[in-house]
């Protein structure tokens, strides 16, 4: 599973920010640089996870973007559910019209990816993620 769009550039943004020092805000625009995506896209993706307490966000000089404590035990799998919860569902990865009633895919091998897929993003957490790239 490939996650780019909001859901990749949200993990991408989280990783960076917990790799800083706690309390330490970073511009949208030097952010928005470091992953190399369109600051309207990061600040659009991040203003989701502002909203649920999750990032802070402050105007003007000296301000940016910054983690609450706590934010970094978050795992991929909960961001990606406030980001875009279209990946978290359980439907069938290859769309096919022989699946459309069943609610869990489970029918063919794509449905043992999905769900092994889901299962590492559970595991993973962005402090754990930041600690390993950064």
């Amino acid at each position: 599973m490939l996650l780019n769009g909001d859901a990749g550039c949200a993990i991408r943004g989280m990783i960076y920010l917990a790799a800083q020092i706690p309390g330490e805000r970073v511009r949208g625009c030097d952010l928005a640089a470091y992953l190399d995506v369109p600051l309207p896209t990061l600040t659009s993706v991040l203003r989701r996870l502002v909203k649920r307490g999750i990032l802070h966000a402050a105007k003007g000089r000296g301000g940016g973007f910054s983690m609450y404590p706590g934010a970094e035990r978050m795992s991929l799998f909960e961001v990606i559910e406030i980001v875009d919860d279209r990946l978290t569902r359980r439907d069938c990865a290859l769309k096919m019209k022989a699946c459309a009633h069943v609610k869990v895919c489970n029918r063919c091998p794509w449905g043992g990816l999905a769900k092994g897929g889901m299962e590492f993003l559970k595991r993973q957490t962005i402090g754990g993620m930041a600690d390993t790239l950064f």
